[in-house]
């Protein structure tokens, strides 16, 4: 069943609006792009939904798009992005960057989150959670502020509404949010109390649950492509955390050196002087390599291009101290 929403509703801001003609505001349609599967789109606009089929005189349109129809559903044109994410993801005003404090922060992942959210042109805040199994949190939130001296950083408790109340100036109607954060950063919580309501039912904006509006009144953007993207980001991110040991790799005889016992191996030297932990380098190696189905270990294609990618972020930055 379609619900009734308006062009605020559904994340409408004066950017797209000083985009319109005479023609659009009198005779034709504009909607959003809720989902693309199957060379199909699926679009909302005040009236409910309606579909277009992908043609090749289409510009590339992605979930987020604001486009405009006649009043036929054909289509004319799609608006310029005030922010786009590797089209897979357009006109997102504010990202969530979720990291947890405990064992699993990571602030490489989280400058690798706001080099994409910057590329974007989107606005980023940082969202700290799981303080209460933290014993240092001012200083990990420093670190953090340090990353970007305008940078926003807020604490939370995602399992408490009142301390979310921070963020709703990115939660008004008319604004379009996204999360990003790695598994087990509260990202699913966060989510789940930010749409707390009072009881009524929230309408369903199309049928992917792609675009979902939140009870304060912004929507959030919420597509496989995004998840895809963060777990890709999420990869690299932890890579460099073992900055240490892909320095130490350089060091190896053989430049194809798997560490795993090859003669000349630079780390397993390190670990027999104990100035390596063997079960660090045993997790880094776990990030490396992965179970294909036959059992054989493989590097991963994404795994490998973002190891290859951190290995030579610590050669240059070798060879600037060097110098």
């Amino acid at each position: 069943m379609d619900s009734t929403f308006t062009l605020l509703d559904l994340g409408w801001q004066p950017y797209f609006q000083q985009q319109l003609s005479l023609d659009d505001l009198e005779s034709n349609r504009i909607a959003r792009i809720c989902s693309h599967q199957d060379n199909t789109y699926e679009l909302i606009d005040e009236s409910g939904l309606f579909s277009l089929s992908e043609h090749s005189e289409m510009p590339d349109m992605t979930v987020g798009d604001w486009v405009i129809t006649d009043a036929d559903h054909l289509f004319i044109r799609r608006l310029d992005r005030a922010s786009v994410f590797d089209n897979i993801a357009a006109n997102i005003d504010t990202v969530f960057i979720v990291c947890a404090l405990d064992e699993n922060f990571n602030l490489p992942l989280i400058k690798r989150y706001l080099g994409l959210v910057h590329e974007a042109q989107a606005d980023a805040v940082v969202i700290l959670t799981k303080a209460d199994t933290c014993e240092d949190t001012q200083e990990k939130r420093a670190q953090v502020e340090r990353l970007d001296p305008i940078l926003i950083v807020e604490t939370v408790n995602t399992l408490d509404p009142d301390s979310m109340d921070c963020l709703s100036p990115w939660l008004k109607q008319g604004k379009t949010i996204a999360l990003l954060g790695a598994q087990g950063a509260g990202k699913s919580s966060l989510i789940n109390t930010l749409m707390q309501h009072d009881g009524t039912s929230l309408p369903k904006i199309g049928t992917s649950n792609t675009l979902q509006p939140i009870p304060k009144g912004a929507i959030l953007l919420d597509s496989n492509g995004l998840r895809e993207l963060q777990v890709a980001q999420y990869k690299g991110g932890k890579i460099e955390s073992f900055a240490d040991i892909l320095s130490l790799a350089e060091d190896c005889r053989f430049s194809d050196c798997q560490h795993q016992g090859e003669p000349g191996c630079a780390i397993a030297k390190a670990v027999k002087q104990d100035r390596l932990d063997e079960q660090r380098v045993a997790n880094f190696l776990l990030l490396r390599f992965e179970e294909t189905d036959d059992g054989i270990k493989a590097k991963s294609k994404p795994q490998g291009k973002f190891y290859r990618s951190a290995q030579s972020d610590v050669r240059a930055r070798k060879h600037s101290a060097a110098e």
